[in-house]
């Protein structure tokens, strides 16, 4: 590990043992707050000048530009303390611990680096916003000219002071859009997309909400209060609590063709148009009649067996057709194996006996596709019964949008679910390996916590990683829960594609995973070997990354740290995840599922993980956009040239995707743009498997990379890899991996006897 990774490795550490404390602080108040700067809090009623004062100079900085609301802003500043620092004194020093950010009130202040001066700081401008962010020393020292009296404020408290608004908002949000039946046919996971995009606005007694005749572009719900609407003057109705309006504006340019008026009080949610078509597209009208037709397929019986990537490639393809009651969808006489249909709107009967075969949200014609009915001819005319909507697909279309015969893929992916539950058989069988059996190879590397070895089971030959994590520097740092955590992850994580974790073992000194052995190269160093990337070898890795992360997502765990430093290509060419070290399940019984901790690589990290406003799982796919740029144009598209991680942050919050001038590919450039969107929900697209789906993805064979049947991957030299040669001279000197352990234990300067309590007495 390089003096660069260890740092990062100490911040990540530092932002979680923060993290835990943060309950624990709860109920500082400003009089004992602990902190380091060199100040002396006072006494000081803030008004309204004053808390308009603090807003205006938190405009200026970016990790307050994602607080855009006004409120949000307010509970910044209504939770700062007022201090004083004397004339000749330092504030802090650089190399200090940090923990604070100040805006100047009164007086003036310089800046030095080194002890250069760098600049002046007067009343309205705020420094050292980067402790809100994360533990990490002063990059600079401030000191006074003069007496100086400043606002300040705490990571904790400002952590809390924006954790409590977003958490509050989002779960009302998210509980009151259940009740609106505009949303009614809208998954679970897009109604806790449109939650997290919802803007609050209130309107005071008889102010206008909208005016007639003025562009339209938003949809309203009444959260609280009652709305009068009118026409030309003339009272139509009113509006309460859970009323919307604005519908047609979502769909089509319009003009408002009534006026809204508060009639008292009025608290509205509202989504605009533009924000509502990137979450869910540019057809909004079209997003309910997938809804149903995904459920659809998943009740069929017979299509329930199809993958989820199978079923979203075939609601692609199907063409919406208007009937009228009466027409004729398919004539007596003809094949049974013309088309699938779903009813979307209406029913469908056979028209001599009368019979309904289908009503809306279900589908007819998929079991005449088994080969079994290929010469069979329909006995009836199928006709409309009444007016609707039809899904329709030819035999022929279908056959190609699921890969082959019905039967056939059926049998296919019941296979691959069988070898699945063979693996994890499999997996609990390696619970009689002990760790005195572990023959001792070679020392793969030296961790954060302690020696990597490579070992090999004396009963079956087989290889193992064995990790050791020194018990003392695990209670020092407070991690007792985080390696527990990451146990559990990777004990719950099944994918090819990532780690296989074994078991666990401990003696006095350390604790130890057994993990897969990954015999390879890392990602980091294949992408310099190769250089530039082709679409291929990107489509591999990519799309690879794409099923890592979806495992975590179906199993509410978020990963936050994708980057190539933390993934391998084994001997096979094929990518394996090999560090899940500051991973973050949610609770299953959570609605939010959102978290806080500013934690990760700077270069990977999304923008709403340094805003703080919480993030979930799909900072994971940012971090996939930035290593698709990094692979097919050479650099990380913000801060390449940065190594301050403030210039990082402030790149990836203010500035725009560029690409080079030799970067042409439209389809990469838009995928691109797709995971590196701002809005967090619009880089998924609405399913893992419409973003499979994706145009730049058009001749990539998911089934084979799940096969791993991918031709021409790059494989790593031999000369790179641990070789048989490497095993039998280790074989030779036969020494025991307990007796490496033991070694190492004793050439430590301290040896301390730990027992921990809960659950890692069990690891």
């Amino acid at each position: 590990m390089d003096i660069d990774e260890q740092k990062n490795d100490e911040e990540i550490i530092q932002a979680n043992v923060f993290s835990l404390n943060i309950k624990d602080s709860e109920d500082q108040k400003f009089n004992n707050l602990n902190l380091p700067e060199n100040m002396k809090i006072v006494e000081f009623k803030q008004g309204l000048n004053e808390t308009s004062f603090i807003i205006q100079s938190l405009k200026l900085h970016f990790i307050f530009y994602n607080l855009s609301e006004e409120e949000f802003r307010t509970q910044v500043a209504n939770k700062m303390f007022y201090c004083e620092a004397q004339s000749g004194t330092y504030l802090f020093r650089q190399g200090d611990q940090a923990q604070c950010f100040f805006i100047i009130h009164r007086g003036s202040m310089g800046v030095t680096v080194d002890d250069i001066p760098k600049r002046e700081l007067r009343a309205g401008e705020g420094f050292g916003e980067l402790a809100l962010l994360y533990t990490s020393p002063r990059s600079a020292s401030v000191k006074c000219f003069e007496n100086c009296f400043l606002f300040g404020i705490d990571r904790v408290s400002f952590r809390r002071a924006v954790e409590d608004k977003i958490l509050q908002e989002y779960e009302e949000n998210r509980k009151f859009l259940e009740n609106v039946r505009f949303f009614y046919d809208l998954t679970n996971e897009q109604k806790d997309a449109i939650a997290s995009i919802l803007k609050t606005l209130k309107f005071y007694r008889q102010q206008m909400v909208v005016t007639e005749g003025d562009p339209g572009s938003s949809f309203y719900i009444i959260k609280d209060g009652t709305a009068m609407v009118t026409k030309n003057g003339k009272e139509m109705k009113k509006l309460h609590k859970g009323d919307t309006f604005g519908e047609q504006s979502l769909f089509y340019n319009t003009m408002r063709q009534m006026s809204v008026m508060a009639e008292d009080d009025v608290t509205c949610l509202v989504v605009g148009r533009d924000a509502l078509t990137k979450l869910l597209g540019d057809q909004i009208h079209i997003v309910t009649f997938r809804n149903l037709l995904k459920w659809a397929f998943e009740k069929n019986a017979l299509l329930q067996k199809l993958t989820k990537t199978q079923i979203e490639k075939t609601i692609n393809q199907l063409k919406l057709t208007l009937y009228r009651a009466g027409d004729i969808i398919m004539k007596k006489g003809t094949s049974v194996q013309q088309k699938i249909i779903v009813v979307v709107e209406g029913c469908v009967k056979k028209n001599k006996s009368g019979i309904v075969i289908a009503t809306k949200g279900q589908v007819w014609g998929e079991e005449y596709f088994l080969i079994i009915n290929k010469n069979k001819l329909l006995d009836d005319d199928i006709v409309m019964e009444t007016d609707g909507v039809l899904a329709e697909m030819s035999h022929e279309n279908f056959i190609d949008s699921i890969g082959g015969f019905l039967e056939e893929v059926i049998k296919k992916n019941e296979k691959s679910q069988d070898k699945k539950l063979k693996s994890q058989i499999k997996q609990n069988n390696y619970q009689s390996i002990k760790k005195s059996d572990l023959i001792f190879i070679k020392q793969l590397a030296v961790g954060q916590f302690g020696p990597v070895y490579l070992v090999k089971a004396k009963s079956n030959q087989q290889l193992f990683t064995l990790k050791t994590y020194n018990k003392s520097d695990i209670k020092s740092y407070q991690l007792e829960r985080f390696f527990e955590t990451e146990k559990q992850i990777l004990e719950s994580l099944q994918s090819p594609f990532i780690i296989k974790f074994y078991r666990t073992f401990q003696d006095d000194y350390d604790l130890f995973l057994l993990l897969e052995f990954v015999n390879g190269k890392e990602l980091y160093d294949v992408i310099r070997d190769i250089g530039l990337l082709s679409s291929y070898d990107s489509q591999l890795y990519i799309a690879s990354m794409i099923l890592i992360v979806e495992s975590f997502y179906k199993s509410k765990i978020i990963h936050r740290d994708i980057k190539p430093e933390n993934f391998m290509v084994d001997s096979k060419g094929y990518l394996k995840l090999i560090d899940v070290g500051i991973a973050k399940p949610f609770s299953s019984k959570s609605e939010l599922n959102r978290t806080f901790t500013i934690i990760g690589t700077p270069y990977y990290m999304a923008p709403e993980v340094i805003c703080g406003k919480g993030y979930n799982n799909l900072v994971d796919l940012w971090s996939i956009g930035i290593c698709l740029f990094e692979f097919l144009c050479g650099y990380v598209p913000f801060g390449e040239d940065a190594e301050d991680p403030y210039e990082i942050y402030e790149q990836i919050i203010k500035n725009d995707i560029i690409y080079p001038q030799y970067f042409k590919e439209k389809k990469a450039k838009k995928l691109i743009e797709q995971l590196l969107s701002r809005i967090p929900e619009v880089r998924l697209g609405n399913s893992f498997a419409n973003l499979k789906g994706h145009q730049w993805f058009e001749n990539f064979d998911w089934d084979k990379l799940i096969d791993q049947d991918i031709p021409n991957r790059y494989i790593p030299n031999q000369d790179q890899l641990i070789t048989n040669v490497d095993i039998k001279q280790a074989d030779q000197q036969y020494r025991m991996v307990d007796e490496e352990i033991k070694h190492e234990q004793q050439s430590r300067q301290t040896l301390e006897k730990i027992v921990f309590d809960g659950p890692l007495n069990d690891f």
